[in-house]
């Protein structure tokens, strides 16, 4: 923490600190002072206390991260998200398989370590998105691991001309594949090889059908049995508190999808092999020009930061207003996540 920047928030106590990476850059950390909280009990009320502050700096700053506080285990991080409102909306039909481990939290994305996952804004592909995001480091990977955050205003504001021009002229077009139903919560490495039913935690295609309707996607069922899903966006979001308009879209995961997440290769080749491949393309369906989409994700790597992690740590995000990813690792990392209104 020595070379971040001190700042003091009035609207919080006397038993916490807070520090900047830098002045505008997400996100605030709290940091509890030693002996602060006796337990998690003690952490949690202190927590909803604080609720209209915390909400308030989630927005000011993009997100918070709050260190030190007595949170060890799944049932202390479900404690804590206890404080806050449950996303209503699930994470049925969501790109990445997770598994619930305690009430209302999930294990994060199970990429093994050797991937990278780039900037996104958590089921950008899906309009009734959570509004916020919560990640708990349970355990930080020995190397590596870190999950990374965007600071989604500053990548907005910072479009080039031409790209914004043709996102705001022709919206997204998001498609997702999935496998044929599979009885089994087994991951596939490749992401389009998951099971439609673990995607969407049931087994019936008609209530998949109820759901993609529910959720504005467009459901195309194969001979097979597998299932390709679309839906049409619209690039940029205005913030229900704040008014900004704000870029939310995969179009610069191109790399990502074309089968960068997965060194072997079999991951492009799956995808060549798609009659509607998986990806998020211009609202026609075209791709942005290689030159256009190089402009794109060097914006988004100049608004990337990140930051050693700690064992405890919580991040709570404005799911709009700050993307987030994470770096490879080595060894064992245990991050978990919650969806919050």
């Amino acid at each position: 923490m020595a070379t971040m920047q001190a700042t003091r928030i009035a609207a919080l106590d006397d038993v916490v600190d807070c520090h900047k990476l830098g002045e505008g850059r997400p996100p605030l950390f709290i940091v509890a002072r030693e002996g602060a909280f006796a337990g998690i009990a003690e952490a949690t009320g202190w927590i909803t206390r604080h609720r209209p502050a915390l909400d308030a700096l989630i927005r000011t700053h993009g997100g918070v991260v709050l260190r030190g506080f007595p949170l060890a285990t799944s049932e202390d991080f479900s404690a804590a998200m206890g404080c806050f409102e449950e996303f209503s909306g699930g994470y049925q039909g969501g790109a990445a398989a997770r598994r619930s481990v305690a009430k209302g939290v999930y294990e994060a994305t199970q990429r093994t370590g050797d991937q990278s996952i780039p900037i996104h804004q958590e089921m950008f592909y899906i309009r009734d998105y959570p509004p916020r995001l919560a990640f708990f480091a349970r355990k930080v990977a020995e190397k590596g691991g870190e999950t990374k955050i965007a600071d989604m205003r500053a990548i907005t504001a910072a479009l080039p001309p031409a790209v914004r021009d043709r996102l705001e002229a022709l919206g997204i077009r998001n498609v997702r594949n999935f496998a044929a139903k599979t009885g089994s919560a087994q991951q596939d490495r490749l992401m389009d090889k998951r099971g439609w039913d673990f995607a969407f935690y049931t087994d019936s295609e008609v209530e998949v059908d109820a759901i993609c309707a529910r959720r504005h996607m467009e459901p195309l069922w194969h001979e097979d049995g597998s299932l390709t899903v679309f839906n049409q966006e619209d690039a940029f979001v205005v913030h229900p508190q704040t008014g900004e308009r704000i870029y939310r879209s995969g179009l610069h995961l191109e790399h990502f999808y074309g089968g960068s997440y997965d060194n072997t290769g079999a991951a492009a080749q799956l995808r060549a092999s798609q009659k509607y491949p998986s990806g998020a393309f211009l609202g026609d369906g075209s791709a942005l020009s290689a030159e256009d989409d190089a402009a794109l994700c060097a914006v988004v790597d100049r608004y990337t930061y990140q930051w050693p992690w700690q064992d405890g740590d919580l991040m709570l995000l404005d799911n709009l207003l700050t993307g987030h990813g994470r770096r490879p690792f080595e060894g064992t990392r245990a991050t978990e996540v919650a969806l919050l209104d």
